[in-house]
């Protein structure tokens, strides 16, 4: 009965662990940026710390889901979520229980509250497998290094790093374009066009067009979010399409009330943003001067483009 017991709860917290990892991992740009907004980390380091971190999750999902455990392993693991439950403690204080706090990537949405509560359980299972005092260990010396490193090097391999696709991308030339926002500030049709109150005719704005219904665009205006609130003098912009209920839902889930918006529902989103979205404009003046995703899209090189 002991060892039945504690073979079901190592388990399920191997699973959970793995399940963590996973869903972490694709997309796992999501993850890099709640890095980003919420410690010291910065953009370059992000994309490896997430990575690390994932893979460290993927180890303690292996070693308890085979029950390859032992007092060690379980420590590691208490200590671990201790960090991780200090962390989302800390990110209560400073911003608040209201944003996704990520742990379970884009396939869960969890409050940082709900985490704590999902960790404290996890140290109680922890514990109960302490008390029992069940190991199983194969008869392969060093088999945590060779999990360790099978785990991390997998998680590299199969999302691997690409410090260099962006630049490549932004150094690129672009074909400049005037964007026709006339249209917009002269609609009649208030009830699905919203003009903005800021005339974004004038100047330079990082404009984005983003749907509340189309996942690749929470992403893009997560980043935003990060990018906003790491240096809030960025002028960025909105236009959303979507009920007004479900634009409500986007802004809470991607953390963007602080970013003015506007909903667009008629033809001219369209015709202003074309059919793949997300899209995003460094506007100046009216003029298009590049387009870029979330993945190309980087605080250094809006910065620069701003002191231009």
């Amino acid at each position: 009965m002991k060892k039945a017991t504690s073979i079901i709860l190592s388990a399920l917290i191997g699973i959970t662990f793995l399940f963590s990892a996973y869903s972490k991992l694709f997309p796992i740009e999501p993850f890099e940026y709640i890095l980003v907004g919420t410690t010291f980390i910065n953009w370059k380091a992000s994309v490896i710390v997430a990575r690390l971190i994932i893979g460290i999750e993927f180890i303690l999902g292996c070693l308890f889901l085979f029950s390859l455990i032992n007092k060690r392993i379980l420590l590691i693991a208490a200590i671990i979520l201790g960090v991780f439950s200090f962390h989302l403690l800390f990110q209560i204080i400073i911003k608040g229980n209201g944003s996704d706090c990520g742990c379970f990537g884009t396939w869960l949405s969890m409050t940082p509250l709900q985490a704590i509560i999902k960790n404290a359980i996890m140290l109680l299972v922890i514990y109960g497998l302490y008390r029992l005092n069940f190991s199983f260990n194969l008869k392969i010396k060093h088999k945590e290094f060779y999990i360790s490193i099978l785990a991390i090097t997998s998680i590299f391999i199969v999302n691997p790093v690409d410090f260099g696709y962006s630049e490549s991308y932004l150094n690129k030339p672009f074909s400049n374009f005037r964007l026709e926002l006339d249209t917009v500030y002269n609609s009649k049709n208030l009830e699905k066009v919203e003009p903005p109150k800021m005339d974004l005719r004038k100047g330079k704005y990082i404009v984005g067009f983003l749907s509340s219904t189309c996942g690749h665009c929470k992403i893009a205006a997560q980043k935003l979010s990060v990018i906003h609130s790491e240096n809030p003098s960025i002028p960025i912009y909105f236009f959303i399409n979507g009920d007004n209920d479900k634009i409500k839902s986007f802004i809470a889930k991607t953390n963007t009330d602080k970013i003015p918006y506007s909903k667009l529902n008629s033809q001219l989103f369209i015709e202003l943003a074309g059919l793949k979205l997300p899209v995003i404009y460094y506007l100046n003046n009216s003029v298009v001067e590049k387009q870029v995703d979330y993945f190309t899209l980087e605080q250094g090189h809006i910065e620069q483009w701003l002191k231009k």
